[in-house]
């Protein structure tokens, strides 16, 4: 299940890459074993991944710009996870414009430091190999990356943990 919100165009393949990633690493499992209990609901946790892009982009400079947004809700169906069926994950995805791309390394160590002081932990620095710095709240287990690509565009990306679209475990059928 996928709920897109936004401007109805497609997503450029680097948001759908950052997009895909995070899924795929994503820990939906919030609840060791499986265990059945309640959880934000999936508004607060759309609402929290914007927050947290929000927050982040104050340690960037004044003239960035965040455009091509990209916000959706899919279902948390991740054969590892071991949890119940019925939850999802809220992601939203921006283009950072208006920053010099000769600058992105200076950028990635600006928005490593804010997320580490911020209670985020490291869970990948591809530097130098790629330009990708991928962090997890200790807390709430939302996730974010920032990464470039060959084309000389930055994105930013908050991903929620696995959460009930009520906050509630759905009954069993």
């Amino acid at each position: 299940m996928i709920i897109q919100r936004g401007t109805g165009r497609q997503a450029p393949l680097g948001v759908l890459f950052a997009v895909l990633a995070a899924l795929v690493l994503t820990a939906c499992g919030t609840n060791p074993g499986g265990a059945m209990s309640n959880t934000i609901t999936a508004h607060d946790a759309e609402q929290r991944v914007e927050d947290y892009i929000q927050q982040t982009i104050t340690v960037l400079p004044p003239q960035r710009r965040l455009t091509n947004p990209f916000t959706s809700t899919y279902a948390c169906d991740d054969p590892t996870d071991n949890g119940p069926k019925g939850r999802v994950i809220a992601t939203v995805d921006y283009q950072i414009d208006g920053l010099s791309p000769d600058q992105y390394d200076h950028y990635l160590d600006a928005l490593k430091k804010w997320w580490v002081g911020h209670d985020f932990r490291v869970l990948q620095d591809a530097r130098p190999k790629a330009a990708h710095v991928w962090v997890e709240n200790n807390k709430d287990g939302f996730r974010m990356a920032a990464q470039t690509n060959d084309r000389g565009e930055m994105y930013l990306t908050a991903t929620s943990p696995c959460v009930w679209p009520n906050g509630t475990p759905q009954p069993s059928s």
